[in-house]
Parts: structure tokens; sequence; C-alpha cells
């Protein structure tokens, strides 16, 4: 959960475009602004005793450079227009008058008035230089200073544009906002980042509508990396009323293009619940969890939502809800029943900081015969924000989160499916570590663990951010290679297909902290070399972004869309399909709909694949469903089962009768995910002898691969194009 539940974001903005300085103002691109609130991330630590809980870290807080005194009367600009006083930084000693320098963190920073400027700018004219090293945190500013007089006075309900020549080595620059209201100065937007330069360069943008309670703002560019940046001829100006700019809208794709990158269609049928929890059920619907949905007013009223959604008809079945499922665990059992897990005890109070929520230990299952939710015992302690991780003897594993101090939690929990309760925590091999809040945890075919370094909130874990574990001896290892593991909050995961190889891929991410922009690194990790290491893969195509929904599709590549620049705001509209064969991405036509944190995506048996919800920082939540339709439904004839069993065992050989000229099968669990992750998701190959109607199929025995549990069951031909799922039970 990021900032308080009630928090209001602004409106989108425009991205700043460089442009030669001095030029004319280009057209600026319109994405959506930054998260005024970063989020705490509680501190991961390992704890020798079980008494110890980490506490939540709190968010570093920017601590500005004492401000200078302002001239009793400023000089006003030369241009009437610019309500920027000072703009090219002419007059001041230490400082230019009217301006402060902020910034917090850890690095080496010098900082001075500076004699160059771009060609063009007043006689006068002068900049303002830092030059940055050694940072591991942190960034540095100039900005108007925070005084009547000094920041720009703004009316309510106007649009400005704001603009500044900028010089920087630095790979990281942000373009930054800070509005004053009756409570006080806060940050306000991020209107994007700006690229490293060979020369001066201008940036230009618009902000969003100025709100009711803000009067002034102050503005400038951050430089967050080692490197150089100089800035001068800032500028603030009012802009005539327009019409809002809409929503980017992806070109159709030319007639037949459809079989190489796939359609999106948004449903008619809205969301009656917030769905931030989702698992596919073995009847092909979906239930979508909502709890209190992250609204504090709703918690406060009982008012705990949950509905089935039925993709054949568009239909929803309201659930009725025993506790605030918020935040829970969940995973699909042996039995086909849905196991929901820890969620939200209490949301923060009001003296406290906005991810003081505590965890709950209550638990649940949904049982798809009566649609209806039903106790187990309680878990061992409380968890707000928990992974449930299958095992291959069919129990669960569960770690991670906040307990009922909203602090992070050190226990680690076993679920024993044959009694349908939690085991005690003195049964349970305990590390007495902080797994983090939904650490993206992978069961091996040697029933070890890995830990992939994604999660959900700040910093990656200490040492390399990804791990091996050994749950049965509580022993862990560090596993090299995982690049910016700071950078991999609400990153993508999956295990690649088929899961026989052993590869997971990472993809992207950010930081909720430090709300620096999010990336598109990816990196992949051979699980069965007898020293693993992440290596680098291909970059997602796009620019770089946390809150990706990364999924396996039927014929064994992998979908990754939708996501954010910064926290909870920055919409990317991007889209790509990997093929692990290839080693390589193909780019797609985006999901029309921009979604962020709390959006998932669900493989359907018919191959389509169903994304919804986004809850950016003002609270709202997107109710509209997107469904992708991928290349291999518009490339011909699909293959048919036409005769399977129901249920299998490990080692089973069987006869499977189909239709078309198939190749090869696969096992695809149904995905449970929330946050954009689902680490029990896999696709299993299932070896095929013979040719032509009858083939004979063998299930792998080893159920560490393979989790006992409902499998949707598909064949692929020669030309990529799978059957519609028949479900299989394996035990």
């Amino acid at each position: 959960m990021t900032g308080a539940p009630d928090e209001v974001a602004p409106t989108p903005t425009a991205t700043p475009t460089p442009t030669p300085s001095p030029s004319a103002t280009p057209t600026p691109t319109p994405t959506p602004s930054a998260s005024p609130t970063a989020t705490p991330t509680p501190e991961p630590t390992a704890t020798p005793a079980p008494t110890a809980t980490p506490a939540p870290s709190p968010t570093p807080t920017a601590t500005p450079a004492p401000s200078p005194t302002p001239s009793p009367t400023p000089t006003p600009p030369a241009d009437p227009d610019n309500l920027v006083v000072n703009p090219d930084l002419a007059i001041g000693e230490t400082l230019p008058d009217c301006f402060l320098s902020a910034g917090w963190g850890d690095h080496t920073t010098t900082q001075a008035i500076t004699a160059g400027v771009p060609a063009g700018s007043p006689e006068d004219a002068r900049s303002y230089t830092y030059t940055m090293a050694d940072r591991s945190s942190g960034d540095m500013k100039l900005i108007q200073a925070e005084t009547p007089g000094c920041a720009p006075s703004v009316e309510p309900g106007v649009t400005y544009s704001v603009g500044v020549d900028y010089r920087s080595t630095s790979p990281v620059n942000g373009f930054t906002v800070f509005a004053h209201r009756p409570t006080g100065w806060s940050y306000w937007t991020e209107l994007g980042d700006l690229p490293t330069t060979d020369g001066w360069e201008r940036a230009d943008a618009e902000l969003p509508e100025i709100p009711a309670d803000v009067d002034r703002v102050s503005f400038g560019v951050s430089i967050a990396a080692d490197g150089e940046l100089s800035t001068t001829g800032y500028s603030l100006t009012a802009l005539p009323d327009v019409a809002p700019t809409p929503t980017p809208t992806p070109t159709p794709s030319p007639p037949g293009e459809e079989a190489l990158i796939g359609e999106w269609e948004v449903i008619d049928a809205e969301m009656p619940v917030r769905a931030i929890h989702t698992t596919l059920l073995h009847d092909g619907r979906i239930l979508m969890v909502a709890g209190s949905g992250n609204d504090g007013n709703a918690f406060a009223a009982g008012e705990f939502t949950a509905t089935v959604w039925d993709p054949a008809d568009d239909s929803f079945t309201d659930i009725p809800v025993p506790y605030d499922m918020f935040c829970t665990g969940h995973v699909t059992l042996p039995d086909g029943k849905v196991l929901l897990s820890g969620g939200t005890e209490a949301f923060p109070e009001e003296d406290q900081g906005p991810n003081t929520f505590k965890g709950s230990e209550k638990s649940y299952y949904f049982d798809p015969e009566d649609d209806a939710f039903h106790p187990t015992s309680d878990m061992a302690g409380a968890h707000w924000y928990p992974t449930l991780t299958k095992l291959g003897n069919g129990d669960l594993w569960a770690a991670g989160g906040l307990d009922e101090k909203a602090e992070g939690t050190v226990l680690t929990e076993i679920f024993d499916t044959s009694e349908m309760s939690w085991l005690p925590s003195w049964q349970v091999p305990q590390t007495w570590s902080f797994w983090g809040t939904y650490p993206h945890m992978y069961l091996l075919e040697d029933g070890m663990l890995f830990y992939a370094g994604g999660h959900t909130f700040g910093n990656g874990l200490p040492g390399t951010g990804a791990s091996l574990y050994d749950w049965t001896t509580a022993q862990i290892w560090d596993v090299p290679g995982l690049r910016e593991k700071d950078m991999r909050d609400q990153a993508g995961s999956v295990i690649l297909p088929p899961a026989q190889d052993q590869k997971v891929m990472i993809v992207g991410g950010g930081n909720t902290d430090t709300n620096l922009p999010g990336i598109n690194l990816v990196d992949i990790i051979d699980l069965s070399e007898p020293a693993p290491a992440y290596e680098p893969g291909p970059s997602l195509p796009g620019p770089g972004k946390a809150y990706v929904n990364v999924l396996n599709l039927f014929d064994r590549t992998v979908l990754a869309a939708n996501g954010a620049r910064y926290n909870r705001a920055g919409d990317v509209y991007s889209a790509a399909l990997y093929t692990p064969e290839a080693e390589a991405w193909t780019s797609i036509d985006p999901d029309p709909i921009g979604r962020n944190y709390h959006s998932s995506a669900i493989l359907l048996p018919d191959g389509r694949v169903a994304i919804m919800g986004s809850n950016p920082a003002d609270n709202s939540f997107e109710p509209r469903i997107s469904v992708y339709s991928p290349p291999y439904l518009f490339r011909g004839e699909r293959p048919v089962i036409e005769d399977a069993p129901s249920a299998v065992g490990y080692g089973d050989s069987f006869t499977l009768e189909v239709t078309g000229d198939v190749v090869s099968a696969s096992l695809t669990s149904p995905m449970s995910a929330t946050h954009q992750t689902d680490t029990n998701a896999r696709l299993v190959d299932v070896p095929l002898v013979g040719s032509g109607a009858e083939r004979t199929a063998q299930i792998p025995a080893n159920p560490n691969l393979l989790p006992p549990g409902p499998y949707m069951l598909t064949v692929l031909d020669s030309d990529g194009v799978p059957s519609i799922a028949e479900w299989v039970w394996v035990s």
C-alpha cells in the first residue's frame, strides 16, 4: 500500500521534452504525473531470536540547504509573462537571489554559481552547477525559495507552462515541482526524467491544472546520479484555456497484423469491486477480492467486498467477505479451493505514517462449489502483504509482510493442506529473517525456494538482493548478478516456459521510496546451473517502468504489459512479447488503459489474457477490464483436445486424442495474482510420443516441478497455435 488511502494526486501532466536551446517550445507528450508520496519500506533484518521484529524505515526527508535572504525588492523577470523572479540567476552571491538549494541522501556534491550559459542568454545571465559523486541515494536541486515574493504565485484552475535550460552529464535528472497549501509546502509532482546532454538543452512542460488549495509553486531539475548538472533560464507562464489532452489511444493495426502482435479490447462490463486480488477458478470464472479495497472509509464502515466474474457472459456474482482481505496472500489449493491468509487488521491512525497498516492473522478458503468463504485456523502470526508459495507435497510456505504492530514480520509459516490448518511456529524451520512485502518466491525442481529479488515497496534485501533458500533447514545463500537490486520494487517476474528449464526472468521495477524513474532492465537466471547467477537479458522495449504484468502464454512466449514510471503515476503505454528460444522481445500494441498499482493479469483457458485494476495516487480505481488476444488466436484453425483424462498422477502415461498437427503439450497452472505477480504460475512441458490423432503423453514424476492441483492442459501445433485448455487434476 502506498501513501494514505485518501490522499489526492495531481491530474495528468506533460512529459518535459528537451530541445536545443534557445528554441521554440515543443509540443509535450502527455503522461500522468508522479505520485506525491513515497512509501516507507520495512527494514529487512536478519534476527537471531524470534522476539526481534524489524520496523519499517522512514522515507528519507528532503533537507534543503539554508535559504538565502531574498533581496528586499526582488528584480522582476525581463519577460513580463514569466512569473519566476531572477530567472537567469543574475543576482546573488553564494546562491542566486530568490532560489534555494535543496536535497537529501548519501552522496558527495559540490555546488556553485557558474558562468556558462546557453547562447542567446541575457548578458548578465549565470548558471548554477552541481557536481555529484559517490551517490548511493538522494538528489540535489535548485528551486525557487519558498517565501512570498520569490516562489511564483499561481491561480487555482489555471494551467501553467514551466521551462528551464539545463546541461547534464548525469544519467538521472528529474523535473520536480513543489506546491504550497494552507498546511505548508510539500512535494507535488514529477514532470518526467531528462536525458544526459552534450550541451545546453531546453526542457518545457505543462503543469497539471492548479488545485483549489494551491497558491504558490516551486520547481527545478534534480540530479540523482553521479555527474554534473547546470541550470538557468527558469520560466513559468500561464497558458490560455485549452481542451484537455485525451488518453493515448493506440493506432489500429493494419489488416493481418493481429497474427504478429495480437489485439486488445475493453469489455463493456465494469467490475463492481476493486479487484486487488484475482484468481482463476477451475470452472473458468475469476474470483476478485477487494476487502476494503484500499479505502479507509470502507474499512471504518466494515464494508468488505468480493465478486466472481464469468468471462463467458460477463456476469458478476457478489460474495460476502468475513474480514478485510485487503493485502492478503492467496493461492489455489490442491483441491481447487482458494486459500486467502493475512490481510488488514487496521488502517493507519491519524497521527501515524502512511505505511503503518497492521497485519491480520485470519485465514479463509473460498470454495467455488458454493461461492462462499470458510474459515481455517488462524496463521501463527499476523501478515500484511505475505507471499504464499506451493510446495511439492501440497503444503504451502508463507512469509513476509507487516505484523499486528505494523512491523516487518520475521515469522515463517507452513499450511498443512491435509488438515486445512496452519502449523504452530515451533513446528516450522525459522530463519528469523524479514523477507520484505510480497517477496517473489519460487519453488524449484529440487524442492528449494528461490527469492528472485522482486518485491513491493522500497529497496531490495541486503546482500545481492536474490537468494536460494532451503526452507527445510532455514538456510539462505546469496545469488549474484541481479542488477539494480534496489530498483526491483514491483518488478515483474516469471518462471520462463517450460518450467523444466528452471530459468527465472525479472523485468523492470522501480522504488516507491526514492520515486526514481522505473527501469527496463531484464535479468535472467538459470537455476539448473551448479552455481547459478543472474545474467543480463534483452532490455524491455520502451521506457523503464514498475508495476509490470508478466505472465506465460500457451505458446510458450511471455507477455509483459502495463506499468508506470513513478510511484502510482506516469502510466507507460507499452507492451511486448518475449520468446525464450530466441531470447528476444517483440513490441506489440499496448493496453489502451493505463494501469499501475494494484493491477493484475490472468491467463484464461481460451488463451486470452484478462487485465484489470489500477489504483493511482489519487486513490481512484480503474473499473474496466482489458482483454488481450495473443497473435496465436489469428493464425488459423486451432488444434483440439478431443479426449483426455480429468485426473492424472505423477509419472502417469495416458492417451491424448487430438486434431491438428500437434507438436507439444503443456500443463499451465491457474493464476492467482496480486500486485502484478503470481509466483506459483508455471507452464510445464508434457512429453508426447506418436503422431496423428492419438498420442501418448507422460506427466512429469517430480511434484516440485508440478505441485498438486488443477492445471490447464493444452496442445500446440506446428504454427504455434494452442488449443483451448482442458482441466486436468494432478495429484
